[in-house]
């Protein structure tokens, strides 16, 4: 996540504060190193430290908080679907027991 931060968004940043839009090759870059996606979101939430979610938000905000929110903001709702989905609902790989 530092390595993605420090490669692909701080680089970028300013670019996509300054358009005031969404960063979408930023997240496309994501998404193609498993980044981006509901797969790595469960295996943050899904880490029984219950840490893993906290350090990827401090890195990839260190990189600039507006890219941040436009990769990890999303997840906001994928909390509640983690915390009462049906088993269909979290059916990508991570069963009720991670959660």
């Amino acid at each position: 996540m530092h390595g993605f931060a420090a490669d692909v968004v701080r680089p970028a940043a300013s670019e996509w504060d300054e358009r005031e839009e969404t960063p979408w090759p930023v997240i496309q870059e994501a998404a193609k190193i498993g980044l981006y996606g509901f797969e790595s979101l469960a295996d943050l939430f899904g880490d029984p430290s219950g840490i893993s979610l906290q350090i990827a938000n401090e890195e990839l905000f260190w990189g600039d908080a507006g890219i941040g929110m436009a990769l990890f903001g999303t997840s906001l709702a994928v909390a509640g679907i983690f915390s009462s989905g049906t088993p269909d609902q979290l059916a990508v790989g991570v069963s009720p027991a991670r959660t």
